[in-house]
């Protein structure tokens, strides 16, 4: 626990009020700790020691299944703890808490700003002990959120390296010094982080830094999966760092997925499929195929993150951005983005805006953020998908490089629809001659447009082969989808 004595007045004359405001208002609702309690730290986060006595108890409480904290719940716990229990009657017993818990709210509604004020008043002591003066500003950061704050100190923090109004910019004549240019783009330096398939990657020139690269699918179609293979993999085996950054499935949830990923794809074991991860009852070879896989991974240790986020808001993920990417991490995967509200004109308005917040931290930051998204359901009729089916928010693609959506094939098509790839000659280039390529009525197919891209084509339509029992997908070749857009 930190001395309080140790920090100037002003920083810390209202720490004993903060804390109690969290932690009585958990009092108060004991269903919120479990919220919290992974965020926080009871060592790390409080400084005084009710602060320390009166969380352990709650957290305590909350562990042991005791969900409303009445007189007959708080002595039931503490009867077997004599020393807490002496204290917490020197204290002033149920007296006292009940005097705190009608101070603070009692209908949670102030929770969320409560804890706000907790962090934000720790990173204001962990600032002054890694040396700023916070108390020549605290008149001004003391009203602020946690957010505000942190976005006040990166201003701080520019100001200071910041040379001149003009510092980075310069100016350019484009009409000489191309040597040095010429070797760079010779090298491949223009080609960005490798797509898991050839056919896709060509098309892209890879996944580029500073760039927001938007993949769309309908819902439940696979948006997540076919992230993994298009990108995730690949770029994981080139070396870079990847971190993911998740709000709708958990840990375990995305630890299935990668490991099935591996398991299928680049173990190639296909003895029991990705229901089986869910049910059990593994035999020794499927045993020993999914420890293969995970020592696939663990040739990538501290190569790929996972964060699960507890909304669709950026505050988070800025953040997340910006510490990872001061560590190496050159991707980020977002699932998934979408609007808070997706009923409200105005949700669709800050979704478009969330979008511009990516693409202007991937330039910031200098990384590659691919996001997930869903297409609209107005779109699920569609046979061409262009920019028209993103939504009410066109604009979330006006601000990425590259968009990538794809919709599975109807049994009509699979039927009809003329799949074909390039011949090779005899020296292995490409020829114009097309060889056909049949598909099974009763195998899964998507189909992969790119309707925005920056670093290639956008008129092209790429077929694969889709397993989604064992998160699969073969790249099979070219075809072409007529348009039905506005106007057919």
């Amino acid at each position: 626990m930190a001395n309080l004595n140790n920090y100037p007045k002003d920083l810390v004359s209202n720490r004993d009020q903060i804390e109690s405001g969290f932690i009585f208002s958990l009092w108060n609702n004991p269903d919120a700790i479990g919220e919290y309690e992974k965020d926080v730290d009871i060592k790390r986060d409080f400084k005084t020691s009710s602060g320390i006595f009166y969380y352990g108890i709650a957290l305590g409480m909350y562990k042991k299944g005791y969900r409303s904290f009445d007189e007959a719940s708080v002595y039931t716990y503490l009867s077997d703890k004599e020393n807490v229990l002496n204290i917490f009657e020197n204290k002033g017993g149920m007296d006292s808490v009940n005097e705190l818990t009608e101070v603070f709210d009692s209908t949670n509604q102030n929770l969320e700003s409560y804890y706000d004020e907790l962090i934000k008043s720790n990173a204001i002591l962990q600032l002054h002990d890694e040396g700023y003066d916070v108390t020549e500003y605290y008149e001004t950061v003391k009203h602020m959120t946690y957010a505000d704050l942190e976005d006040f100190m990166e201003f701080k923090l520019n100001n200071i390296f910041l040379k001149s109004a003009s510092s980075g910019i310069s100016v350019a004549d484009l009409t000489s010094n191309y040597d040095s240019w010429i070797d760079k783009w010779d090298s491949g330096e223009g080609v960005g982080f490798r797509v898991g398939f050839n056919l896709l990657n060509y098309h892209l020139a890879g996944i580029h830094k500073k760039n927001l690269i938007l993949h769309l699918g309908h819902i439940g179609n696979g948006k997540t999966t076919t992230a993994l293979l298009f990108f995730v993999l690949s770029v994981l085996e080139s070396g870079e760092k990847i971190a993911i950054l998740a709000n709708e499935q958990d840990e375990e949830q995305f630890r299935q997925m990668i490991l099935a990923t591996v398991l299928f794809n680049r173990i190639n074991y296909r003895k029991m499929n990705r229901q089986k991860l869910l049910f059990g009852g593994f035999t020794e070879d499927d045993k020993l195929h999914l420890k293969q896989s995970a020592m696939w991974l663990e040739q990538y240790k501290d190569q790929l993150f996972f964060a699960h986020l507890t909304d669709y808001g950026t505050t988070n993920i800025r953040r997340l951005i910006k510490k990872y990417s001061k560590l190496g991490v050159g991707m980020f995967l977002i699932d998934t983005l979408k609007p808070t509200d997706e009923a409200s004109d105005k949700a669709w308005a800050e979704f478009s805006e969330t979008a511009k917040v990516l693409f202007q931290m991937a330039q910031k930051e200098d990384v590659a953020i691919v996001a997930t998204a869903q297409l609209s359901s107005e779109s699920a009729k569609r046979k061409f998908l262009d920019l028209s089916c993103v939504g009410k928010s066109r604009a979330i693609a006006e601000t990425a490089g590259q968009v990538i959506m794809f919709r599975s094939l109807k049994d009509i098509e699979k039927e009809k629809l003329f799949v074909y790839k390039f011949i090779k000659d005899e020296f292995g280039k490409y020829t114009k001659s097309k060889q056909q390529i049949p598909l099974d009525t009763d195998k899964d197919y998507i189909v992969v447009f790119i309707p925005k891209n920056r670093y290639g084509s956008t008129d092209v339509q790429i077929v694969y082969e889709r397993n989604m029992s064992f998160n699969y997908l073969k790249e099979l070749g070219y075809t072409h989808i007529e348009y039905d857009g506005f106007g057919k």
